[in-house]
C-alpha cells in the first residue's frame, strides 16, 4: 500500500477511502470551487473594475494637479487655485467646455475649407 499526496489530499492506492477521507476531500473541493467562483466573479465584474480604475486615475490627476498648483509662483497660484479646485470637484464642467471647444474647432475647420 503506497500513499500519494496531491494538494492537501492524501489517498491510499489499493484501499477503500474512509468516510473521513471522503468528507475531507469533499470539503477541500468545495473550498477550491468557492475560490474559483469568487475569482471568476471578480474578473467578470467589468463595471466595478472600470469604476475602480477610473477612481484611481482621478485621484492621481487630483494629486498631480495639486502638486502643480503648489509649484506655481504665489501670484499665479492664487489665480489658478480656485479654477483648479472647481475643475477637480466638478470634472463635468471642464469636460463640457472641452467638448464645446472641440465642436467649435470642427465647425471652424469645415467653414474654412469652403
Amino acid at each position: 500500500m503506497t500513499t500519494h499526496e496531491h494538494d492537501d489530499r492524501t489517498t491510499t492506492t489499493g484501499a477503500e477511502p474512509t468516510d473521513e477521507a471522503l468528507r475531507t476531500d469533499a470539503e477541500l473541493t468545495r473550498q477550491e470551487l468557492a475560490e474559483t467562483v469568487a475569482a471568476l466573479g471578480a474578473k467578470a465584474d467589468v463595471k466595478s473594475r472600470v469604476r475602480t480604475a477610473a477612481k484611481q486615475r482621478a485621484e492621481a490627476i487630483q494629486t498631480g494637479g495639486d502638486e502643480l498648483v503648489s509649484k506655481l509662483p504665489d501670484p499665479v497660484a492664487e489665480r489658478v487655485r480656485p479654477a483648479w479646485t472647481t475643475m477637480s470637484q466638478r470634472p463635468a464642467i471642464p469636460l463640457g467646455g472641452l467638448a464645446a471647444l472641440f465642436a467649435v474647432l470642427l465647425i471652424w475647420l469645415k467653414i474654412r475649407k469652403r
